[in-house]
């Protein structure tokens, strides 16, 4: 304690009381603001059925698509005040994403709002659910929808802590033929998930046939897998050994215990 100081306790027992109840007030106050703003906030509506949104475009339903979802995005934003996205039914969100992907199917701007806006929520379900929408919006139109599915892969690896979904999702990528056009990373994007999951066979395999096959003609995405491959070669040789040392000293345990048994 510095000279001129003194204990919290020494003070006057007035001034520590107005203290406390200052504290009290100010958790009350924020406790209360908290509450109304909670009760302020006006629920998502559902939306109506495509076919009559089609009707009120009049031909326009990428506009008017574009609209909805300008419409959506706003939603959080009422009477000057921005609401937390738990507030928001993620069920109906769903139900508006969906509908503003069928008026106007070739826009991604639903895709891009549950990548990038709306999967700041921290609540895994809701997270797993805008996920799942991305994959089906993938797998109507890859083209349109690949970069959204590798964010969501990201998404599950980051933040769901779920690689195996993240795979499923990376997988699903790099599957898709030569005519879906998309960057080598994406594709390749699933042998760094194999890695994590300690698959570096498997991922050794993806990497030789792709150099093998001469797929890949980018001189820095060559380096760049054979630079993997060396990492991964020895990632492996090390795990094998690792897996080696641990059968042998099972098998040595196991022989000590049956000798420790007949020794008795």
């Amino acid at each position: 304690m510095r000279r001129g100081e003194r204990p919290l306790l020494l003070l006057p027992r007035p001034l520590l009381l107005g203290f406390l109840v200052l504290f009290a007030s100010q958790l009350l106050y924020h406790h209360a603001g908290r509450a109304q703003v909670a009760a302020n906030y006006q629920a998502l509506a559902k939306p109506l059925s495509a076919p009559l949104y089609r009707g009120l475009a009049m031909g326009s339903e990428q506009l008017l698509g574009y609209l909805l979802a300008i419409q959506l995005q706003l939603h959080d934003n009422q009477a000057g005040r921005h609401f937390r996205y738990s507030l928001i039914d993620y069920d109906v969100l769903i139900d508006w994403l969906e509908l503003i992907s069928a008026i106007s199917p070739q826009s991604g701007y639903a895709t891009l709002l549950a990548s990038r806006i709306y999967s700041q929520t921290g609540d895994p379900e809701r997270l797993r659910q805008l996920l799942a929408f991305i994959e089906r919006r993938f797998d109507e139109n890859p083209q349109l929808h690949w970069r959204r599915l590798a964010e969501a892969s990201l998404l599950a690896k980051h933040k769901l802590h779920d690689l195996e979904l993240a795979l499923q999702m990376a997988e699903k990528i790099s599957r898709q033929p030569e005519s879906v056009q998309m960057p080598q990373w994406a594709r390749d994007f699933r042998f760094l998930l194999l890695a994590e999951l300690n698959e570096f066979e498997s991922a050794i395999a993806i990497i030789q046939a792709l150099l093998r096959s001469n797929a890949v003609a980018d001189p820095d995405e060559k380096r760049f897998l054979m630079e993997k491959l060396s990492v991964f070669n020895k990632n492996c040789w090390i795990t094998n050994k690792r897996q080696q040392t641990e059968l042998y000293f099972c098998q040595v345990l196991q022989k000590y215990k049956a000798f420790s048994v007949l020794a008795r």
